[in-house]
């Protein structure tokens, strides 16, 4: 599945749809790290968030804790997050 996220929402979606077709009151994405969210792919065991120039490595640690703390992205609570390439939160299994 897919996932665009900021501070203040998450939307979940089917890998079929493209992230900048998702359209939410206060959750935009947009190629080129335009909009105010994070583009995500959700594998078995990881969340991939791709690049955005305004998300910093912590800026995007604390959205990913905040998500997966919460009841909606609570299944992926043992997955690993990773941000460009990079391990930001480590698998706890």
């Amino acid at each position: 599945m897919k996932l665009i996220a900021n501070e203040t929402a998450a939307h979940f979606f089917p890998y079929t749809t493209e992230h900048r077709d998702i359209r939410i009151q206060g959750l935009n994405y947009e190629d080129d790290s335009a909009g105010n969210a994070l583009a995500a792919m959700v594998k078995p065991g990881v969340i991939e968030f791709r690049h955005h120039r305004a998300f910093s490595d912590q800026r995007v640690r604390q959205i990913a804790v905040r998500l997966i703390a919460h009841p909606v992205g609570e299944f992926a609570s043992s997955f690993s997050i990773h941000y460009q390439g990079r391990i930001l939160v480590p698998s706890s299994s």
